[in-house]
C-alpha cells in the first residue's frame, strides 16, 4: 500500500472512525498474541512495504520503497540485497508475491514523478536472480501497481490503487489487460481469493470496504459484518475460511482475523491478534508460511510521505523488525 495516496481520497479514514473504535472494543475482549520478532534489518532508511516467502529456500523476501530495491533474509538472519537498488529498471516496491520458483513484485515511478508515470511488474527467478519478464504500463495516466494474487493456473490480478481498477496478467503472457475498469473501484489494496477461486477479495478505501469479486461475470459485493464497517486494511490474506488483515489506516494499528462465511459474503467473527504493540510503525503487509504469519511491523511510512522522496527526520528511523505470530 502507499499510504500516502490513500489517506488523501476524501478523509474517508476519519469519517468511518467510530464506527473501528467500536469494532476494537468488541475485539479487545479476545486474547491476543506475543508475536515473535524474526529479523532486525539494520538498514534503517529502507522503508519497507512488501513481504513474501518462498519455501523452498526459506527466504524472506522485502521490498523497498525509498530505495527501489528487493532484500532477501534467509532462514539464520542474513540479509542481502535480491535486486539492488534500480537494477532492471525497478521502481518503488510495493506488494509481492512467489509462485513456481519466481517473484513477482509490483513497483511504481515515485509519487512526486508527475512526468513517467509507470506502473510495472516485474518477474524474477528466485534461484538465478535473473529478471524473467516486465510488464509496464504507461498510458500517460496515474497508475500504481499495489498487490497482486497469483491463481492456482498462474493467472495473476494486480490491485491499480491509483487507477481504481484491477488488471489481469493471463498464464504465459506478459501483457497487463484490465479486468475491472478504472474509475469502478476506490482505492484497491491488499487482495486475495475465496478457497475455490471463484472470486478474489478485495479491500478498498472507500464505502464498499472489503469486497468479492466474481471472476466470470465480474459482479463486485461487499463482504459485511452485522452490525460494523470494516475499512483500514492494506494486506490481505485468506487462512482457511478466515481473512487476515494488517490493518493502518484507522487506529489503533493491529493484525485483525475475520472468520468469513460458507458463501463467502459475511464476516461472522472478529478479532485482533496484535494491536497497539510498541514496535508497531504503520504496519503494511504480511505473509502466510505454513499456519505463521509474518508481518513488517515498523515500515516507518510517514518518514517518506509528502517529503518529495526524502525522510524527514533521519535521525530518527529505527531498524526494520518483521515479527510473526501463529495462526493456529
Amino acid at each position: 500500500m502507499k499510504i500516502s495516496r490513500g489517506l488523501r481520497q476524501s478523509g474517508k479514514s476519519i469519517q468511518f472512525s467510530g464506527f473501528c473504535i467500536m469494532l476494537f472494543v468488541v475485539m479487545n475482549c479476545y486474547a491476543q498474541q506475543k508475536p515473535k520478532t524474526t529479523a532486525v534489518i539494520k538498514e534503517k532508511d529502507i522503508i519497507p512495504e512488501g513481504i513474501t516467502y518462498h519455501e523452498k529456500s526459506k527466504t524472506i523476501f522485502l521490498s523497498s520503497i525509498h530505495k527501489n530495491k528487493i532484500l532477501a533474509i534467509s532462514q539464520d538472519g542474513f540479509v542481502s540485497d535480491f535486486v539492488p537498488s534500480g537494477k532492471d529498471g525497478i521502481k518503488q516496491v510495493l506488494g509481492m508475491k512467489v509462485f513456481n520458483g519466481q517473484l513477482w513484485a509490483c513497483n511504481n515511478t515515485a509519487e512526486e514523478d508527475t512526468i513517467d508515470r509507470e506502473a510495472n511488474i516485474h518477474v524474477y527467478d528466485i534461484a538465478s536472480k535473473k529478471l524473467v519478464k516486465r510488464i509496464t504500463i504507461k498510458d500517460g495516466t496515474k497508475h500504481l501497481f499495489n498487490d497482486l494474487y497469483i491463481t492456482r493456473s498462474g493467472d495473476a490480478y494486480v490491485t491499480d490503487s491509483d487507477g481504481a481498477g484491477i488488471f489481469l496478467i493471463r498464464n504465459g503472457t506478459d501483457k497487463a489487460e484490465p479486468f475491472i475498469k478504472g474509475g469502478t473501484i476506490p482505492y484497491p489494496n491488499g487482495i486475495t481469493a475465496t478457497a475455490d477461486e471463484k472470486k478474489i477479495i478485495v479491500s478498498t478505501g472507500g464505502g464498499q470496504g472489503i469486497v468479492s469479486i466474481d471472476l466470470n461475470t465480474k459482479e463486485i459485493k461487499s463482504i459485511t459484518h452485522a452490525h460494523y464497517f470494516i475499512i483500514g486494511a492494506d494486506g490481505l490474506y485468506r487462512y482457511k475460511n478466515k481473512l487476515i488483515s494488517v490493518q493502518n489506516v484507522t487506529f489503533p494499528e493491529g493484525i485483525v482475523e475475520m472468520q468469513l462465511s460458507d458463501d463467502n459474503q459475511t464476516i461472522t467473527d472478529i478479532r485482533h491478534l496484535v494491536v497497539g504493540i510498541p514496535e508497531f510503525d504503520t504496519p503494511t503487509t504480511g505473509v502466510i508460511a505454513g499456519d505463521e504469519f509474518y508481518f513488517i511491523a515498523n515500515s516507518q511510512l510517514f518518514q517518506l510521505i509528502g517529503n518529495n522522496g526524502k525522510i524527514k527526520n533521519p535521525e530518527k528511523l529505527k531498524d526494520t523488525t518483521i515479527m510473526k505470530i501463529s495462526l493456529n
